[in-house]
């Protein structure tokens, strides 16, 4: 099918591609940006001018940063920092952390909270969120009119939209309007993501040739999650955040899972489950509500010194996690793999195992599938929660075509 864009459209994207080709340049040439864009230079000289006027992207020389003006040609162009602000928040058990980024990506301030969220009250849950938001911005200095765009990670699974926290292993609560409630409060969009979808991005964004079209990062932590990219794009549900990897059925009738479900992947290799087996416990034992990471690196220390049961607790954790790739890569191909958090510490022990898995599945080319580690999922959660609201901020500029405002 032809598809014909009108003019507006076609600035409206090469706008949008111009200032992420910016950002992901840090500083940058006219002439590398039509390059990279396969835009004309007077084009790029046009739509570069409309932006330094809206205030998104500054000239800089080579010689002192920014451009002096006349007398000093600039050599490049970057994001402007001060253009405005996001406001980031990751909540995971038991905590809350609020950061201000400017638009370059810059912390500006941060603060770290703890919060029990399995015994607060909907209301109490409201009031105790914004009042840290506000606290984090006050202690910034900046102007309200700053503030752009509010990003919310989550443990737990969204609506579809990214306005409501429909359930997670933090809280009891569930239909949870995240969203509505800080756009009411602070006037700005915001929109939450799940972590593993945020680890993803920020993995596709730090290095693009490795985690590019295909890839999956899986969090191996209290509970086991992915983020799937398919064809350069996050894959979800039709109704939520979806791709519940850590809940794919493994076992009939198997270990109880902290969802309520016996036999899901993540109840023979979350970190509960690890500890659960460790200690000989019934396998329908209720799961602990929080596992110490020390204690993951305990048993698996104990499993290279010899321990015969540690070493096959973390052998039934690898081939729960090969059983469900197994099943993934039958139906989509096999792709690059990042296991991502403290279970990683872990994962020498689990890898034997799940590779057997692979070798005798009907996806027996996911056997050699390339494996990456990454012991602290947090850089990447917030990183991904940053890019995220960068990038949104970038396209609701970019759809700005003639308008000298700021955003």
């Amino acid at each position: 099918m032809t598809i014909v864009l009108r003019s507006d459209d076609m600035r409206r994207r090469n706008r949008l591609r111009i200032i992420q080709i910016v950002r992901r340049g840090g500083t940058i040439s006219r002439g590398e940006i039509a390059q990279s864009a396969a835009l004309s230079p007077a084009t790029v000289s046009t739509i570069s001018s409309e932006l330094i006027a809206e205030g998104v992207l500054i000239p800089r020389s080579a010689e002192t940063g920014l451009s002096a003006g006349r007398g000093r040609p600039s050599t490049g162009l970057s994001v402007n920092p001060q253009f405005c602000h996001a406001v980031l928040i990751i909540l995971k058990i038991g905590a809350v952390n609020v950061a201000i980024v400017d638009y370059a990506g810059t912390v500006i301030a941060r603060e770290h909270f703890q919060l029990d969220m399995a015994n607060v009250t909907m209301e109490a849950f409201r009031d105790t969120l914004i009042t840290k938001i506000r606290q984090t911005w006050d202690a910034s200095g900046l102007a309200a009119g700053q503030l752009s765009r509010i990003s919310i990670g989550v443990q737990g699974t969204t609506d579809i939209a990214g306005l409501k926290l429909l359930r997670s292993p933090m809280t009891p609560l569930s239909d949870i309007p995240l969203a509505f409630w800080l756009e009411e409060e602070f006037g700005v969009p915001a929109r939450l993501a799940n972590d593993c979808d945020l680890i993803a991005r920020a993995l596709n964004w730090r290095d693009p040739e490795r985690y590019s079209e295909n890839f999956a990062a899986i969090l191996l932590a209290h509970g086991v999650g992915m983020g799937l990219f398919l064809r350069g794009q996050i894959i979800n549900g039709t109704r939520s955040s979806g791709t519940e990897f850590g809940h794919m059925l493994h076992q009939t009738d198997g270990a109880l899972c902290r969802c309520g479900s016996n036999g899901c992947i993540e109840a023979d290799a979350g970190d509960y489950a690890i500890t659960r087996r460790y200690r000989g416990e019934a396998v329908n034992a209720t799961p602990q509500s929080h596992v110490e990471p020390v204690e993951i690196i305990r048993i698996a220390d104990a499993a290279r010194a010899g321990d015969t049961l540690a070493a096959e607790t973390f052998a039934a954790a690898g081939r729960a996690l090969g059983s469900g790739l197994a099943g993934l890569f039958a139906l989509v191909d096999p792709f690059r793999v990042a296991f991502v958090g403290h279970g990683a510490t872990a994962f020498d022990l689990m890898e034997p195992a799940l590779r057997a898995v692979l070798k005798n599945s009907n996806a027996s080319a996911a056997r050699d599938i390339p494996i990456d580690l990454y012991v602290d999922e947090m850089p990447l959660v917030f990183e991904g929660c940053g890019i995220g609201a960068l990038l949104e901020i970038d396209a609701t500029q970019a759809d700005r075509v003639g308008d000298t405002s700021r955003n």
